[in-house]
């Protein structure tokens, strides 16, 4: 059992955010303004797409190539129209990795820096996940299988659906291919196609230091990438750029802005209160990691008297100690002025 939870630990890490299924679920979409769709997608990132009469601008990749060709299925089922733009709002895998499953004719939009952040995060650890990690999982849960008698029980018929997917899933990410992006931006990107108008903004680091909110003009509404997590607990990874005082003052500025609607890197499509739904919970959970070292408590005594309760959220319920540590680590090197917002 340690070795199944060591290696659902390193697929995690690695994989960020993709869910595993045994039945493929359907992705539904719906229509956020006339010819802008959203898909909330279960497997990674969410989606959206713009359809004009000159072709298809995409947000996002999903997470594997599978799922990106589920993708590409919903759009064909919408129009005709070739998809023409990939813009990928940062580099974390469960928005990259189904570019695979994309059109090879495609031209890819990043930020500059997205090419070398999945070079140094991601390349090696996928690699390493593919060729020593998943296989060494498949090989223990085939022995353990091999040891259970009845084949009938309920340990025996988990232990197989887990094999099934785990294989299934590793046929799929043996699949994923990293491509260079064709147009990069440092700070803002401005393009037209048909009559629509898009704006890609990098806002300085907030959740990565790549990414970028996607903004298009004629319809009031934002993708936000990761920038948003509706209703549920945000990743934090210091190591990719991470600046809570930054990601506040993102938000902050954005719902000042006129916003109708904001398609969110995970949780549902919500209006640009969420905006400040994700802001707040920020600024609440900072309040009390002050209040608690300003009475003398250390990282590890308040991580146990923050109550994850005191926060109306559910899902990534693992990652609220980590945004506990990353707020304190970044109060502790920027000093008391930082919670000046």
């Amino acid at each position: 059992m340690k070795v199944r939870i060591i290696l659902l630990s390193l697929l995690i890490i690695i994989l960020l955010f993709t869910k595993l299924s045994n039945a493929q679920e359907d992705l539904n979409y719906f229509e956020v303004s006339e010819n802008l769709y959203a898909i909330e997608n279960p497997h990674g990132g969410n989606i959206a797409f713009l359809v004009t009469r000159k072709g298809v601008v995409v947000i996002d990749a999903g997470a594997t190539p599978n799922n990106g060709k589920e993708i590409v299925s919903v759009i064909k089922s919408v129009t005709k129209k070739p998809i023409k733009y990939l813009i990928l709002t940062h580099s974390h895998g469960d928005h990259i990795n189904g570019v695979a499953g994309f059109p090879n004719d495609i031209k890819i939009i990043a930020h500059q820096n997205l090419a070398k952040n999945n070079a140094s995060f991601n390349t090696e650890k996928l690699n390493n996940y593919i060729n020593n990690v998943l296989p060494g999982y498949l090989v223990n849960l085939k022995l353990q299988m091999g040891s259970i008698e009845n084949k009938e029980s309920e340990e025996y018929i988990a232990l197989e659906q887990d094999y099934n997917t785990n294989q299934e899933y590793y046929e799929d990410i043996k699949n994923i291919e990293f491509r260079e992006p064709d147009i990069t931006f440092e700070d803002y990107y401005r393009f037209k196609i048909a009559d629509e108008r898009i704006m890609l903004e990098f806002p300085g680091p907030g959740h990565t230091n790549d990414n970028m909110v996607v903004k298009f003009s004629n319809h009031n509404v934002i993708h936000t990438g990761d920038l948003v997590f509706n209703e549920c607990f945000p990743y934090l990874i210091v190591d990719h750029g991470v600046d809570v005082y930054n990601w506040i003052k993102i938000l902050d500025d954005l719902y000042e802005e006129n916003i109708t609607t904001v398609i969110p890197g995970h949780g549902e499509v919500g209006r640009k209160i969420i905006l400040k739904d994700q802001s707040d919970y920020f600024k609440n959970l900072s309040y009390q990691i002050e209040a608690l070292k300003n009475a003398g408590y250390n990282l590890e005594d308040i991580k146990k008297r923050i109550d994850i309760k005191d926060f109306d959220l559910e899902g990534n319920e693992n990652q609220f100690p980590v945004n506990i540590e990353v707020i304190y680590t970044e109060l502790v090197s920027k000093g008391v002025e930082w919670w000046k917002f």
